[in-house]
């Protein structure tokens, strides 16, 4: 199915006109015909339409995964299996079942192991035992940390606590990591290319643009299996 025809059934589905998706997400009619009729395969404005829609933005641009975006509450825990793929997780758990993360207040001292001895680098985040074996992560490897921005929006908001597994290094196409590239700490979903290349992929491509790196340059510091929520 062509972008054009992926476009038309969202609109279909929610009851969207041309005009009225146009005013929905700020563009002019003109352009969502040229969606819709197949001039063009894309646009910068996608992810805004793909929630408008309810729809996934990566099902929307290229077909990949399934048609239905899962509603994001703040607060919600969600386990990730893959930058579309989660389950919410909202019900109560009991105390046995509680692990205690730790949480590093400053994401650059994941990778600063002087420090991870130090009570004042670090508070402590609960996470039920159960969804970190779902997960098929590792308890004695899992952190946690704050998303330092929203380029992985809206699966993971900016200021999200997010848990990893530290022990997971090998890339699965499709599945989010945080990584360290140029500098900077970045959650990303990463895709293996030929060549000894790799993707890194965001949600947010108009502020975060993606880009192709050489594996030798790219830190995979560890696997992201969970994020529970905004903190305001």
């Amino acid at each position: 199915m062509s972008f054009s025809k992926r476009l038309k059934q969202a609109m279909q589905e929610k009851g969207f006109t041309q005009g009225s998706l146009a005013e929905a997400v700020g563009m002019a009619q003109s352009s969502v015909w040229r969606l819709t009729s197949g001039g063009a395969s894309g646009t910068k404005k996608l992810i805004k339409i793909a929630k408008v829609l309810g729809v996934n933005p990566e099902w929307l641009s290229d077909g990949t995964g399934t048609m239905k975006a899962h509603e994001i509450k703040p607060n919600n825990p969600l386990i990730i299996d893959s930058i579309l793929d989660y389950t919410d997780k909202t019900q109560e758990y009991d105390k046995d079942n509680i692990v205690k993360l730790r949480l590093y207040n400053r994401i650059e001292w994941v990778l600063s192991p002087s420090v991870k001895g130090e009570k004042d680098t670090y508070s402590m985040f609960l996470i039920p035992k159960n969804i970190i074996q779902e997960t098929n992560s590792s308890i004695k490897d899992s952190i946690s940390i704050i998303a330092p921005d929203d380029s992985m929006s809206p699966i993971i908001q900016e200021n999200s606590t997010v848990a990893l597994d530290t022990s997971i290094k090998d890339i699965k196409n499709g599945k989010i990591y945080l990584v360290f590239y140029g500098g900077v700490f970045m959650i990303r979903a990463l895709y293996s290319l030929p060549e000894n290349k790799i993707k890194l992929k965001n949600y947010k491509s108009d502020d975060y643009p993606e880009f192709i790196v050489s594996a030798s340059e790219l830190l995979i510091i560890d696997k992201v299996y969970y994020v529970a929520g905004k903190i305001d």
